[in-house]
């Protein structure tokens, strides 16, 4: 199965606050976030992360995104490291987009941050993150 997800946010201890997260720390969140995750992806599913995985140094995340299940493939937001760090530091694949083509037929970009449709290149619709809070205005 193919699950979408993004901003994580791993060992980020302002994102507790900026996004009113309910934990009273970092070591928490973390894992919570491992926690959830595992509880609902399996070994085989892939996961689609769409950017903003961690903050702070590579070495300390590697050890939580290695625990959390199923293949990860990482489209980069704007607090991730290059794609080969990324692939280092337990993503299967790393793009700065990516395009899908869905069992239905329809084509999806995906991209960190929202774009308006006449950027969305022939796409029917786009899976995005960045937005923490208030509406998206944006096309599809």
């Amino acid at each position: 199965m193919n699950w979408f997800t993004s901003d994580l946010h791993i060992n980020h201890e302002n994102i507790i606050k900026y996004c009113d997260r309910k934990v009273t720390s970092v070591h928490e969140m973390n894992e919570l976030i491992v926690s959830n995750w595992n509880s609902r992806i399996s070994p085989d599913d892939t996961v689609y992360v769409v950017g903003d995985v961690f903050l702070g140094n590579p070495a300390d995340a590697k050890p939580i995104i290695e625990r959390m299940h199923g293949r990860k493939v990482l489209v980069l937001g704007n607090h991730d490291r290059s794609p080969r760090t990324m692939q280092e530091h337990g993503f299967s694949e790393a793009h700065r987009k990516l395009t899908l083509v869905l069992k239905n037929g329809r084509r999806a970009l995906l991209c960190h941050k929202p774009l308006p449709s006449v950027l969305l290149g022939g796409c029917d619709l786009q899976i995005h993150g960045h937005k923490h809070t208030g509406p998206i205005v944006t096309g599809k």
